[in-house]
């Protein structure tokens, strides 16, 4: 708990009142170029979305399709024809070591600093 010290405060006022608190000399003129410069830039170059919205549209038709086969296959059963025993093997040994290294943690982390990062960002108002 901090006690309040009245004579350390009355101090503190008259050494305030006391003195006029100026700037330094070059701060307003320094204070005064920067906004000039900012000013005088140019405008920050847009997101080409134009180029990049149809490479993400194909990613996310893509990454649908391989969910939805994923999923009728998971619950159909698999395949009268089924992978050959190497991509098996292959697919067994990725699996277990991603998951030796920690891979389910990582795609948490990544999934929660996404979500948080969309949520932060329903905050922040938008430009126009």
């Amino acid at each position: 708990m901090v006690m309040k010290n009245n004579q350390g405060d009355a101090e503190l006022d008259r050494i305030l009142s006391e003195t006029e608190i100026l700037p330094s000399s070059g701060f307003t003129a320094s204070v005064m170029d920067a906004v000039q410069r900012e000013a005088k830039a140019p405008p920050a170059i847009p997101f080409p979305w134009h180029w990049a919205l149809p490479g993400m549209i194909a990613g996310g038709v893509m990454l649908a399709v391989v969910l939805i086969v994923t999923i009728v296959q998971l619950t159909h059963g698999a395949p009268a024809t089924s992978l050959p025993p190497v991509w098996g093997t292959a697919l067994r040994s990725i699996g277990e070591t991603a998951v030796r290294l920690g891979g389910p943690w990582v795609a948490l982390a990544l999934l929660v600093s996404f979500a948080s990062v969309k949520f932060a960002a329903l905050f922040v108002p938008r430009r126009a």
